[in-house]
């Protein structure tokens, strides 16, 4: 077994207005603390981009720009993020891409970038959860009959945790 396996971290999860994390931006952030596997913080916040959003984003998020009008902007919501997820471990579906888009805002507002342990979800999954169609959440949530939301980062969150404890339950049986 390749990923080491943890009882107290923060799942985390990025909607964004597109999926270069170079050009597009952060419109919210999730996260969901963990204290030895039981749930005891979270994190929710929407992001004013200053960017209009793309009507696909609004389609695939339910989140318009009248929603982020009046909500911090990524200057405000990081520290605060930082601050959340402090030392944690953090779990992804997908890692690269939500922890590229918190790196890449961070380098821009010349603050260090996470240097946090991670663990992908993706990667569990397609070691522990041989029989999927494909990985993504989405296809993940169905395979499990899970009936969280989806494409808001509150709900990825939970999904994504779900897969987790899941693919650590099949780990550890096969010690």
């Amino acid at each position: 077994m390749n990923q080491k396996f943890v009882d107290s971290y923060v799942v985390f999860d990025t909607e964004t207005t597109g999926l270069n994390d170079l050009e597009d931006k952060i419109i919210e952030i999730g996260a969901l603390k963990y204290e030895n596997n039981e749930l005891i913080a979270e994190f929710n916040y929407l992001i004013n981009p200053e960017i209009p959003i793309p009507e696909i984003i609004t389609k695939i998020t339910g989140i318009s720009n009248d929603m982020l009008t009046h909500e911090p902007t990524i200057e405000t919501v990081l520290p605060k993020f930082l601050e959340f997820v402090g030392d944690l471990p953090i779990i992804c579906h997908n890692v690269p891409f939500d922890t590229g888009f918190i790196n890449n805002n961070l380098r821009k507002l010349n603050l260090n970038i996470m240097k946090n342990p991670t663990i992908d979800t993706v990667e569990l999954a397609r070691e522990f959860i041989p029989k999927a169609y494909n990985y993504k959440l989405e296809t993940l949530k169905n395979y499990f009959h899970l009936n969280f939301g989806s494409h808001r980062s509150i709900e990825d969150c939970k999904s994504t945790n779900y897969i987790y404890q899941e693919c650590k339950k099949r780990a550890l049986e096969h010690v």
